[in-house]
């Protein structure tokens, strides 16, 4: 049996010595776990805004009146569906994107653009939402020209 007096203290020591490293390697295990969990986050909110964002295609495509709003829409036009805004960028008449052998000059395509914009995340301090999903969807309306 060893005597307390004879210890030289080396187990303290090499215990100095590893508790500090397993303190360091513990707060990065919990810093990457926590940018991880950050990460998840965000890619789930992007899920949500794409599904909105489908939702409100469908909504505004599949309305009763929509070839009729089509087909008066302005390049000041906007619809709307819940959460989410829309632009319209009228092309006017142009040649018909769809026909691969236009029958006829007499024939043109109204194309309509119609930009989806719905801004998820956290509110920075003036209101506004840190990011934005934005989807385009092309209307082309066959019209008679003269």
């Amino acid at each position: 049996m060893t005597s307390l007096h004879k210890q030289k203290g080396i187990a303290l020591f090499i215990a100095m010595l590893i508790l500090p490293l397993l303190l360091v390697l513990g707060v990065l295990v919990m810093s990457n776990t926590f940018l991880s969990l950050k990460m998840t986050d965000a890619r789930v909110m992007q899920g949500e805004s794409n599904i909105l964002l489908n939702n409100a295609v469908m909504d505004i495509l599949h309305r009763s009146s929509s070839a009729q709003s089509f087909a008066q829409a302005t390049k000041e036009t906007t619809f709307s569906s819940d959460e989410v805004n829309a632009t319209v960028d009228l092309n006017g008449e142009i040649n018909c994107k769809r026909r691969m052998k236009a029958s006829g000059s007499n024939f043109k395509c109204k194309y309509l653009e119609v930009s989806f914009i719905h801004r998820y995340g956290r509110e920075r301090a003036d209101g506004s939402k840190w990011a934005a999903n934005e989807l385009g969807v092309g209307v082309e309306q066959p019209i008679i020209v003269e």
